[in-house]
């Protein structure tokens, strides 16, 4: 069991790393408006929350509060976009 977590805890790590270089790409993209850069570095600094929290002790159940603060981050930073884009 505790092999799975480690595994399970190692692969969620690698795939919020991604996610980070996701986020840094996008606010530093010079097409990126100032309000959805400071979003994205919202998004970036609060994914290294979670991999800090994350690679210090694993629990299921504050693993899904934070994936959902994060959907919600980025909906809301696609939105901006959206936004911006149409306006």
């Amino acid at each position: 069991m505790k092999k799975d977590t480690q595994e399970l805890r190692q692969k969620l790590l690698t795939e919020l790393e991604a996610m980070f270089d996701i986020a840094k790409k996008a606010a530093t993209d010079p097409q990126t408006k100032p309000k959805q850069a400071q979003i994205w570095v919202r998004i970036m600094g609060y994914l290294g929350q979670v991999m800090n929290s994350i690679s210090e002790s694993f629990d299921e159940a504050k693993a899904l509060e934070y994936f959902e603060n994060l959907e919600r981050m980025i909906r809301e930073a696609k939105g901006n976009s959206d936004q911006s884009q149409t306006a």
